[in-house]
């Protein structure tokens, strides 16, 4: 059995309030830290590399998203 730790990308690319009221409407689940870092802890560190290497490539696309946004006339 497979232990699988998913963040959802919305998550970096949309405003908080509205991914909150995204995610009650369709799915009421905000993942906790704690419960991200319980799956973790069980993760090898292939895993674990491989894991935090996502979510970095991950910001750097919202970053990307918030500087086209934040800088559009």
């Amino acid at each position: 059995m497979f232990d699988y730790v998913a963040i959802d990308p919305l998550a970096l690319h949309l405003p908080s309030e509205v991914y909150i009221r995204w995610i009650e409407k369709l799915h009421p689940h905000v993942p906790k830290v704690s419960e991200i870092q319980e799956v973790v802890r069980s993760m090898t560190q292939e895993e674990k590399a491989f894991t935090l290497a996502r979510a970095k490539t991950l910001a750097a696309y919202s970053k990307v998203i918030e500087e086209a946004i934040t800088t559009l006339k």
